[in-house]
């Protein structure tokens, strides 16, 4: 009899401890990865691609899939005139935002080279 309470405890135990640690196992190195996730971004990388120029093209064509979702969703909403104007002015508010931030992002690469 007490060989068996003495297992039933030893199992719970293990089983506790394996339960506890499980998180720790997935976790895996999230701020070990190039874009240091849940961190700041690798700025020398966001720099080297300012200077190369290919960003230009990529936010031509995520503009316009951007205005594509834009106008998708406003038809799905059915949005009279009116509302259609406050839709449309929420989009040029974020991406005033956004351009804002860009322009921002673009300075800060433009200094080191400027030192």
């Amino acid at each position: 009899m007490k060989a068996h309470k003495t297992a039933t405890t030893l199992t719970a135990a293990l089983i506790s401890a394996a339960l506890l640690a499980s998180p720790i196992a997935f976790a895996g190195e999230k701020g070990k990865d190039d874009r240091a996730y849940g961190g700041k971004r690798n700025h020398a990388e966001m720099c080297e691609k300012f200077e190369s120029g290919d960003w230009k093209q990529k936010r031509e064509q995520y503009r316009e899939k951007a205005n594509e979702r834009h106008e998708q969703m406003a038809e799905r909403l059915q949005l009279t005139d009116e509302q259609r104007e406050i839709w449309n002015e929420m989009r040029d508010e974020r991406r005033q935002k956004h351009d804002r931030r860009f322009e921002k992002m673009k300075e800060r690469c433009e200094k080191p080279s400027e030192e």
